[in-house]
């Protein structure tokens, strides 16, 4: 998605320079603190994190089954070892639950005033809910940051081909054939170094 929306990776790339001014840090490559960079203090960043994973769910179906008779919150009635399933790729492109850009990849809808919007387990259950949530989300969303941040912020990335990337059917959603592209280092502002390499495809 980055490499489709480049206005979306030069965002990245401002709020990390903000972050990098802010503390006064290292700025070259090599000497990059990359632990500078977390959810909260790389709102957009977070935000893209989210919108990919809206559009593009790791876990794009769930199942449960009832332990015992239940009612969903709606009146629904479950007889006990009812099985429930939901599919959180069509969920998450709802226009009922997302406006009528839902098939878009907009990080802002992710945001308000600058600071990220909280969504409910029900509207974006990508990391289930409740009980069930998933015990990795917190270190997920921390990881994530910082390696799209880190990446962004030391690399260009350009596609191989036109061609467009699809999913295999799977229990999780990996991507067909893979991503193949290109991968030149860059040189941020302010860094020592003004070299720029060709790390290859």
């Amino acid at each position: 998605m980055l490499m489709k929306h480049q206005s979306v990776t030069e965002k990245i790339r401002r709020e990390t320079e903000q972050v990098l001014q802010g503390q006064d840090a290292p700025r070259s490559r090599e000497g990059l603190d990359a632990t500078l960079f977390t959810p909260s203090s790389l709102p957009y960043t977070m935000a893209v994190f989210c919108e990919v994973l809206r559009l593009y769910p790791p876990v794009p179906f769930q199942m449960k089954q009832c332990g015992g008779t239940e009612t969903l919150p709606d009146g629904t009635y479950l007889p006990k070892l009812s099985i429930v399933v939901w599919c959180l790729w069509a969920m998450n492109r709802s226009k009922q639950t997302w406006g009528e850009d839902a098939e878009s990849f907009r990080p802002e809808r992710w945001l308000r005033d600058g600071k990220l919007v909280t969504k409910s387990p029900s509207e974006y259950p990508v990391f289930n809910g409740g009980p069930r949530t998933c015990l990795g989300k917190k270190m997920a969303e921390a990881v994530a940051v910082q390696v799209v941040a880190t990446m962004v912020w030391r690399f260009d990335f350009a596609p191989t081909d036109d061609g467009e990337r699809i999913s295999k059917s799977s229990l999780t959603l990996p991507m067909e054939g893979g991503l193949p592209c290109l991968v030149r280092a860059r040189s941020p502002p302010g860094s020592a170094s003004g070299e720029e390499a060709a790390v290859g495809p």
